[in-house]
């Protein structure tokens, strides 16, 4: 395979230490009647949020993360009454944007977004100056998304079992792409390799739009990435999706089989979408965070937009508390996958 015609994006790494490519994208009009100017009274401080919240997200736009992240900021918009900014800080498979939340003032204006991959960051990126489990606090799940398993239309493979086939006859010639190492889709690729005894050329992308264009002009073969992201493509035929990593076949994509389906029952993984806060953030602000998330997805037109787009809405209590239970043992079992099949990032 020829890769010098790939379009690559740079992993970012310089961006670890230096402001680069920032991004901000506004939410909805605040509805500023909602908390009232000096609403604490006299002597007491003022009612929570008395200015624009910033949301950080490690993702580029039009990613699952951006694309959830968009919709709902602007129900918390209209909750806060104060507008919610996006903030883009890419790079480093999204520990930029979790480091620069960790080191923010602990004030509830400066919240993450945040995905699997920074959780792992000590195993990948261990020279980062912030600890993901110390430094940073939950607020509320927002969902989680299947990740797809897409195959250029170049390589000729009807099914999951038929590509499987494909790769063992000739191991090494197939190429993938996901959104970095250390990253879910990354993380599924590798598990998947390993259950089967497929070999795959592994090629990082920092945008799930390049990579798009790669595998759908032949020069990548297979692409993991959150379902959202490559909707639009599977339903124009220019890819095919040949499974979903989710227990369940996706609502919006009933006829896509899971890898389960397939046989690798083992392989039962979703992305999930996780507000966090700075530790040490007031319990009364995180509570108000979170009332506002949990007030936010009950939102009937909120929810068909997402279920359409593939999200699955949180599946347990969203409390703070439960929250971290989930993160606790979630380190737990990536820790020891990363271990387990050898994931080695930047050391």
């Amino acid at each position: 395979m020829d890769f010098s015609r790939l379009e690559l994006a740079p992993l970012g790494w310089e961006d670890l230490f230096m402001n680069r490519g920032r991004k901000r994208l506004t939410g909805s009009p605040p509805l500023q009647d909602l908390i009232p100017d000096g609403a604490g009274g006299p002597g007491k401080p003022l009612a929570y949020p008395q200015r624009p919240v910033t949301l950080i997200i490690g993702g580029p736009q039009g990613a699952g993360t951006d694309i959830l992240v968009r919709r709902l900021s602007e129900q918390l918009s209209a909750l806060l009454g104060q507008r919610v900014i996006i903030e883009y800080r890419l790079g480093a498979s999204g520990n930029l944007a979790a480091m620069a939340v960790a080191q923010a003032e602990p004030d509830g204006y400066t919240i993450l977004m945040a995905t699997r991959s920074p959780m792992l960051h000590k195993a990948i990126y261990p020279h980062l100056q912030y600890d993901f489990a110390r430094d940073l606090t939950p607020v509320a799940m927002i969902g989680s998304l299947p990740i797809g398993i897409l195959v250029g239309n170049h390589v000729g493979a009807a099914n999951f079992c038929e590509f499987v086939r494909l790769a063992k006859e000739t191991p090494g010639r197939f190429s993938v792409a996901t959104l970095g190492v250390g990253t879910t889709d990354h993380l599924v690729s590798v598990l998947i390799q390993a259950t089967t005894g497929i070999q795959l050329q592994h090629v990082p992308y920092m945008e799930v739009s390049r990579a798009l264009k790669d595998v759908v002009g032949g020069r990548v073969d297979l692409l993991f990435t959150q379902l959202s992201g490559g909707i639009s493509h599977m339903n124009a035929g220019s890819v095919q999706a040949l499974a979903v990593t989710s227990p369940h076949a996706s609502a919006n994509l009933p006829v896509v089989p899971t890898v389960a389906e397939a046989g690798l029952a083992e392989v039962n993984v979703d992305d999930w979408f996780v507000a966090m806060a700075p530790s040490h953030t007031p319990s009364d602000i995180i509570a108000t965070l979170n009332d506002a998330v949990n007030q936010a997805l009950t939102d009937q037109d909120l929810r068909d937009d997402l279920t359409k787009l593939g999200y699955v809405l949180p599946w347990f209590a969203d409390t703070p508390d439960g929250l971290q239970d989930f993160l606790t043992e979630e380190n737990m079992v990536w820790t020891q996958v990363l271990k387990d099949h050898r994931v080695i990032g930047f050391q």
